[in-house]
């Protein structure tokens, strides 16, 4: 813990909720006004749609003066080559929003605070993405990304 940052013990409750038992679509976090903690700040109703999570994401950086973590399900339906129909599949992505309008020691309390969350939660097989802008989080792209990555 580089930052001497914390990680609540809610955090990885709920991430195992959202990631093994799909009973949330997202989950953001935040560190605590004390800068001590990681915390869970909002978890996303099962079903809900990404839009809904891009807006809960702005709404909780304000005018761009935050940052926070984020988990989101993201649902991807393709086409697998030889087969009628198509397949659905979800992945958890991992996002690291950053604006570049946050104060330079936000930006690095949470840079320095990402490598424990990622260990306390066991992200390393997930896809991550470091945002700074809530273009760099379009549902399109991102689930692009998650294809592109994915052995059709």
């Amino acid at each position: 813990m580089a930052s001497g940052v914390k990680i609540d013990a809610a955090c990885k409750q709920a991430y195992d909720d959202l990631h093994n038992k799909h009973l949330h679509s997202y989950l953001i976090f935040r560190i605590s006004d004390d800068d001590t903690t990681i915390i869970v700040e909002k978890k996303g109703d099962k079903g809900a749609p990404y839009s809904e999570f891009v807006e809960d994401l702005r709404k909780a950086v304000g005018s761009g003066k935050e940052c926070r973590y984020a988990a989101v399900d993201v649902e991807v339906s393709v086409q697998r080559q030889g087969t009628d129909g198509s397949s659905t599949f979800t992945k958890v992505v991992f996002i690291q929003y950053c604006p570049d309008e946050a104060p330079v020691r936000r930006r690095m309390l949470y840079a320095s605070s990402v490598g424990a969350l990622k260990a306390t939660l066991g992200l390393q097989s997930l896809m991550q993405v470091q945002a700074s802008d809530l273009s760099d989080i379009d549902e399109k792209s991102i689930k692009h990304e998650l294809m592109s990555h994915q052995r059709l």
